[in-house]
């Protein structure tokens, strides 16, 4: 085949398909163009999850009708004029594609009036194409309608999503919008329903409230920290109010979302140890830096960015974190002795920073609380110095799983085993030919629970007493409607009524205290759908309800009730929990023996 020039009609579609990757990324870009234009006011409204409608409608500077014809051109921009203005770009838009690629595949009509003209115009798009036109009298503000999206590309347009996920991906993204501008008013409506109306919400903490309604303005910790080339500023959560996942973690460069998972690990490497391993904090971050020391011109949709001194900002990010939230408060150390062992000693006061956290909290069964505490511990040098010391002699010993022998080897020592006791209410010990077992009883317990659930592939549902109305994020409640059978196999029932969800039973293995928080990791897992292979979602959403049934680190089990607990276990010979943790770990005695000199 010989080279040739595409055609302009073709190169706009080929185009469309870095800037049209769902009906979100057409929404992003039509609001990206109204806070550009200087809008206070933007009105959102999709059908179908976008696929039939959309519509963004600003109160902004509107254009006039030569500048909306050429706007729907390809490469048509007010933002810059020269390559040199890339370096001081403080505006979302300036490629000038995306009305163009959107008006190339679907059907639109753009209507605008300009804050210096009395009238204004509406343009009818097809397929790039104006088709129509008509003056237009009103306000300033320009409002922009998208319909049939990709209805001339067929084979592009099969592979958007369901309606319902296509519209989740949208509320997300206005969530996000919602958030980084809390001076301008959002009104998002979808199928004709409100979904969130910003008015009156000017601050930050009021909008996160409202998009996450299962947190309040006192989770939210301020962060503050500049230097002279950047400025980080916003919120995070408390370490005890988390997720399974990063979806609450929101992150702008100058005013930009982006999805970096450089400044997500920094964020949380801010919380050093006191983020449990597989929670992640809510949090709403600022990132203002000089535009000369960022590029947003490097990912196809902008959703990532470079730095000039990468290195710096991630600093900065766990610094400005690391400070909030040890300013927030301090852990509460209560190491429990017999009542003769603490009669008469005195108490200690030491700062969280001054304590080994990680080992403590790991270690020494420390209940922790937040907010304006103080660390208090028993002899806290002495507890310090002895928590070193056996650090240094449980780091020379490799969880079983992960010793050079196989495996086969580890279900023989377990299978040999002689129950012993229960150690520190969490810890089941064991005794063996070489040495000694440590059973996780939480880990065993889930282990069990999950293998249970897995052969009998359905799980029994119990009718709560008292019926949960629920107050989830709109794209979770979104999902349980969408999800409904596959919750129902798993114990979960509803019913719907007056824009309400009502839950009216849960799956029986587990408590009602905890079945909201049981709910919520379930419908996270489902996101994944599409993500990863289907029996790995649902062992996930098995794990999940293991972990929530399983006995907890603290609950006392009498010697009958843990040694049939090791039965079990000996049984059907398990080595790690549901999400990977190591089960046991053998301490063997000739590792004893070479640590104490034998």
């Amino acid at each position: 085949m010989r080279i040739r020039e595409l055609s302009s009609d073709v190169v706009r579609k080929i185009a469309a398909g870095e800037v049209v990757t769902g009906c979100f990324s057409v929404v992003k870009e039509l609001v990206e163009n109204s806070i550009d234009a200087g809008a206070t006011a933007i009105e959102i409204e999709i059908k179908s999850g976008g696929k039939e409608y959309i519509m963004v409608r600003d109160n902004g500077r509107g254009m006039t009708r030569e500048e909306a014809s050429v706007a729907i051109l390809p490469h048509t921009t007010s933002k810059i004029v020269s390559i040199d203005d890339l370096d001081t770009l403080l505006t979302f838009g300036f490629r000038g594609e995306a009305l163009s690629t959107i008006a190339s595949v679907s059907r639109m009509r753009l209507s605008t009036v300009s804050d210096t003209e009395e009238l204004g115009v509406a343009l009818d798009i097809a397929g790039g194409d104006i088709i129509g036109e008509k003056p237009l009298s009103g306000s300033n503000g320009t409002a922009v309608e998208v319909y049939d999206l990709l209805y001339n590309t067929p084979a592009r347009r099969k592979f958007l999503k369901s309606a319902s996920i296509e519209g989740r991906m949208v509320t997300e993204m206005v969530q996000r919008f919602i958030l980084a501008f809390d001076k301008i008013d959002f009104t998002y409506s979808r199928d004709s329903q409100v979904i969130f109306d910003t008015r009156g919400l000017e601050s930050v903490e009021a909008r996160a409230a409202l998009i996450y309604p299962g947190l309040s303005e006192k989770d939210l910790i301020p962060v503050s920290e500049s230097s002279a080339e950047i400025k980080i500023r916003g919120f995070v959560t408390l370490p005890n109010r988390t997720r399974k996942n990063r979806m609450g973690e929101n992150i702008f460069v100058n005013g930009r979302y982006v999805r970096q998972f450089e400044l997500n690990y920094a964020l949380e490497r801010g919380y050093g140890e006191t983020l449990q391993k597989g929670n992640f904090p809510f949090a709403v971050l600022f990132i203002d830096i000089d535009p000369h020391e960022v590029d947003v011109n490097i990912h196809p949709q902008k959703l990532e960015v470079k730095f000039a001194s990468t290195s710096s900002v991630l600093d900065q990010v766990k610094r400005a974190v690391r400070s909030a939230v040890k300013g927030a408060g301090h852990f509460t150390i209560d190491v429990v002795h017999s009542e003769e062992s603490t009669a008469g000693r005195s108490v200690e006061r030491r700062d969280i920073s001054d304590i080994d956290q990680e080992h403590l909290i790991r270690d020494r069964g420390i209940k922790h609380s937040w907010r304006n505490q103080r660390v208090f511990d028993n002899s806290a040098s002495d507890t310090y110095a002895k928590s070193r010391l056996d650090r240094h002699l449980f780091r020379s010993f490799t969880p079983a799983e992960e010793r050079e022998q196989s495996a086969t080897k580890e279900k023989s020592v377990g299978a040999k085993a002689s129950f012993i006791g229960v150690f520190g209410e969490r810890y089941l010990i064991a005794e063996f030919e070489d040495g000694l077992l440590l059973i996780d009883q939480h880990a065993a317990h889930e282990r069990i629970i999950f293998e249970a659930l897995k052969e009998s592939k359905k799980i029994s549902p119990q009718n709560l007493l008292m019926p949960l109305e629920l107050n989830l994020e709109r794209s979770k409640m979104d999902l349980i409607i969408a999800r409904e059978e596959a919750l129902k196999k798993l114990g979960f029932t509803f019913n719907f009524g007056n824009d309400k969800i009502i839950m009216v039973s849960i799956p029986q293995v587990i408590k009602t205290e905890g079945a909201i928080e049981t709910l919520e990791e379930i419908l996270d897992e489902m996101r994944l759908e599409g993500l990863e292979t289907p029996e790995r979602v649902f062992d996930n959403l098995l794990a999940s309800i293991a972990c929530k049934a399983a006995i907890r680190t603290g609950n006392r089990l009498d010697i009958g009730q843990a040694e049939v607990l090791f039965e079990e276990l000996k049984k059907k010979n398990l080595l790690v929990c549901p999400h990977g943790r190591p089960i046991s770990m053998v301490i063997r005695l000739e590792d004893l023996d070479r640590y104490f000199s034998r």
